[in-house]
This record gives C-alpha cells, sequence and structure tokens, in this order.
C-alpha cells in the first residue's frame, strides 16, 4: 500500500487530500502522513525490486542499535547497557517489518535521549534538534509522540532546577516547545498532521479491533512480561531509586504498551534514557561526557566489518527471493477474469489490492474509514448482524468477495443463491455473483428471505 501511495505521490507531483484509491471512501478527506517514507521505500523497489524495501529497512535498524548502545554508553558501563539493548531488540523484533515506522526509529532515540540530555542538564535542548522532529513529521504520524515527552522532560527540568532558575527554565523549554510545534507542521499538510493522530484515537474501542493496536495478552509467557518482570525484580532487590517524576513516565509507558500492543516499540527505544540516569547514580557510575571511545585498531577492525557486512548485504539482495507474506495474487486473477472489481474484502487484504490496483472495501487506513464504520463493517463479516451484512452488498453493488479461508461469511456465500465459489487456496477465496449487474438481496426483507433459505 505504501508503495502505491508513494507511486501516486510521483505520478501526480501533488499530496493526497481525498482519497483515491478505496470503493467506499473515495474522495472522502485523507491525507498521508508517511508521504516521505513512502517516497523512500518506493525508490528502493524501483532500484531493487522486494530487496529494496527490506535492506532499508534493515538499515534504518542497525542505526537504531548502534545510536541506542552508543548513546547508552554515556551514561552505564557495558554489561547494564547490553541488557538494555539486548531487551530493547528482543521486544521490537516483533515490529521489524519494512514499513514507514522502522525508519523513524533512529529519529526516536535521537529525540529522546536529546530531551533527557537536557532535562539532566538542567537547560533546555539545543534549537537544532528540531530538525530531528521536522524530519520525522515527515516519514510518519508517530512525531506526536516526540512532541508529548517535551512536557514531561520539560516539568522535570524545571522541578529539579534551583529556585532561581526555574523562571528562566520555563521560559526556555516553553520556547522549545513552541518551535517544535512549529517544527512538525512543516509538512505538506501543516498543523492538519497532528490532528491524524487524535482522528485515530478517537477511533475508541473500535481500535482495539486491529491486530497492532490490541491489547497485551498474558494467556502465555512473551518477552514483553519476560523483560517487565526482570526490570521489576531488579529494582526490588536491589534497592534502585528512580525519582517520582520517572516513575511516572514509566507507568505511563508500561500502561500505554498494556493497552496497545504497538506501544512496545516506545517501552524498548524510549523507557531505556529515562532508566539510565537513575541506574547510573545507583551503581556510583561516572557518566562519560562524549560518546563511547574505543581503541583505533577495534576502529579499523569495525569498518573492516562495516564493510563485508554491507558487500554481503549487497549480494544478498541479489541473490535471496525477497518477497512480502502470502498474498491473494491468483485469488485477485479469478476477480478480474470474472470482471467482478466491487470486492468485499477481507481488512488484511486491503493494502495488497490498493498496490494490485483494485479499489479495496476496506484497508489499514482506520482514520479514512472512521470507528462508525469500521464497527459495522466488524458486525457484518463476523455474521453479528446478519441483515446488515446483505444491505452493504447490495449499497456498494458488491459483485465478488475476498475473504480468509476461516472467514464466517465464506460458508454463508456457499448456502446463498446468486454466489458462486469461484476460487479457493490457502491464502483466500473469491465468491462472485452471477449476475454483476443486479446483485441479491436489497433488503432487510431480502436478507431474511436468504437466511431462511440457509436454515
Amino acid at each position: 500500500m505504501h508503495l502505491a501511495i508513494g507511486q501516486w505521490i510521483v505520478d501526480h507531483r501533488a499530496f493526497p487530500h481525498a482519497d483515491p484509491f478505496s470503493l467506499t471512501a473515495a474522495g472522502a478527506h485523507w491525507i498521508t502522513s508517511a508521504w516521505l517514507s513512502e517516497i523512500l521505500y518506493l525508490f528502493a523497489f524501483k532500484v531493487a525490486g522486494w530487496a529494496g524495501p527490506v535492506v532499508l529497512a534493515g538499515a534504518a535498524l542497525a542505526v537504531t542499535y548502534i545510536l541506542l548502545t552508543l548513546l547508552l554508553l554515556r551514561r552505564l558501563p557495558p554489561i547494564p547497557v547490553s541488557i538494555l539493548v539486548g531487551c530493547s531488540l528482543v521486544l521490537t523484533s516483533s515490529h521489524w517489518h519494512a514499513r514507514p515506522h522502522v525508519l523513524v526509529f533512529p529519529l526516536m532515540v535521537l529525540w529522546t535521549n536529546a530531551l533527557v540530555e537536557a532535562a539532566e542538564g538542567r537547560r533546555a535542548p539545543s534549537l537544532p534538534h528540531l530538525a530531528l522532529l521536522c524530519l520525522w513529521a515527515n516519514l510518519h504520524g508517530s512525531f506526536t509522540l516526540g512532541l508529548a515527552l517535551v512536557l514531561p522532560l520539560a516539568t522535570e527540568a524545571i522541578w529539579t532546577a534551583d529556585q532561581s532558575e526555574r523562571k528562566k527554565m520555563a521560559l526556555d523549554w516553553g520556547r522549545f516547545g513552541l518551535l517544535a510545534i512549529i517544527a512538525a507542521c512543516i509538512t505538506p499538510y501543516g498543523p492538519e498532521s497532528i490532528l491524524v493522530t487524535f482522528r485515530l484515537m478517537n477511533l475508541g474501542d473500535v481500535l482495539a479491533s486491529i491486530s497492532e493496536w490490541q491489547p497485551q495478552t498474558f494467556g502465555k509467557m512473551n518477552y514483553f512480561e519476560i523483560c517487565l518482570l526482570g526490570g521489576m525484580a531488579y529494582a526490588l532487590s536491589s534497592g534502585l531509586k528512580i525519582p517520582f517524576l520517572r516513575i511516572l513516565f514509566l507507568l505511563a509507558i508500561i500502561h500505554e504498551t498494556f493497552a496497545h500492543i504497538r506501544y512496545v516499540v516506545v517501552m524498548a527505544l524510549v523507557a531505556p534514557f529515562f532508566i539510565a540516569g537513575p541506574l547510573a547514580q545507583h551503581l556510583h557510575y561516572k557518566a562519560q561526557s562524549t560518546a563511547f571511545s574505543m581503541p583505533r585498531s577495534a576502529r579499523g577492525g569495525l569498518v573492516v566489518l562495516m564493510a563485508v557486512l554491507a558487500i554481503v548485504t549487497g549480494v544478498a539482495s541479489k541473490v535471496m527471493d525477497f518477497k512480502p507474506p502470502p498474498a491473494p495474487s491468483v485469488a485477485l486473477g479469478k476477480i478480474r477474469e470474472a470482471d467482478a472489481s466491487r470486492i468485499l474484502n477481507d481488512y488484511a487484504f486491503g493494502p495488497y489490492l490498493i498496490y494490485a490496483g483494485f479499489r479495496p472495501f476496506i484497508d489499514s487506513r482506520a482514520e479514512l474509514y472512521g470507528a462508525e464504520f469500521l464497527a459495522r463493517y466488524q458486525r457484518a463479516i463476523l455474521l453479528q448482524d446478519l441483515p446488515d451484512l446483505f444491505r452493504l452488498l447490495h449499497e456498494y453493488r458488491i459483485t465478488s468477495t475476498l475473504l480468509t479461508p476461516t472467514s464466517p461469511v465464506v460458508g454463508l456465500l456457499d448456502r446463498l443463491t446468486g454466489w458462486k465459489r469461484a476460487y479457493e487456496d490457502d491464502v483466500a477465496v473469491v465468491h462472485v455473483y452471477r449476475n454483476p449487474t443486479e446483485p441479491k438481496a436489497s433488503s432487510g426483507q431480502d436478507a431474511k428471505v436468504q437466511v431462511d433459505r440457509v436454515d
């Protein structure tokens, strides 16, 4: 989907303000908060095929953990850094996808470090750091997290400052916060980029139906629980003392990680900086003022190693067969043959439909469709509101369906007059309406007749 959006931007030499892709929300107001990432991924794809986005995302991850390691080594000895970075690697590993959010990981690390260093040094961050936030705002919508971090760390800096310095500290951080908001608005959409986050969060309970926004589950032991309990065990057994404001920050991050799976990335990349200062004091470790240094011979070895890995990456990108997860490409071919392109699709297939040039019934842009439509779709696709499923088929003149084999709708369509299973494999099942010019079931009464036939 991001490749398709990037291609649209390149083809039209413009930024979308109305949806050009959807079947059900065509023309509705919509903006992309990840336009720069989409252009970068498209360029990488044009250069190297599917290997391009993989290498680009991999490079971003490599830079992220180099930065995280070096910046933490300013504050802590190697063993605690190894543990923190190791936990961070494990926690984020499930989010290592060639998607826009990965490209902002290095910026998240640099921005958080700059704010924490400033707060601990009882000063405001330097203005050049605003460029990080500006770049972040054009790469991915999560830049609002960067803005949100300013207030708590400004509060800490003001609270811990000497009484005589608090007014100046408040003015300096206030100026920085205002300039940060301005920097975040330097996008093709201005301040509207900030509003997208609020639109997404306003989806309410329906947000939990989206896999990456679901809450953490503790039915069985997972990496998140292991890291969290391990950290708690160390703090309780060692007597580690964390300032009250930092405790509040950490609790807020933990709460969001409980509420939404995707926030585990924030915990993995932001929380180490909140912990590092108090942990260094606990270990009586004198923080270094400059980046971690290494012997000259070791630097040479590192350069050679990086060169070798770069060559290996280049060769692998040509030899290995990089491709996305299984896609319903064959199933879409059957729909194209049947000339039945008005598709009721499974939520997970929406982005691929956009990439393949079809208009999806729904896709992963939840803020575009809104809470009411998402809830309606969810009830219909789970057969919780059968009459409304038929109303949707009629309202949008659906002529085919593209659903996962386990979807409840698949079994229903097998038994309905007018619908024929046209194709099936391990990825998708296709049903086509036999008379596409006159879709069946135009009302709740018609739906009841069809349900009676099923019974």
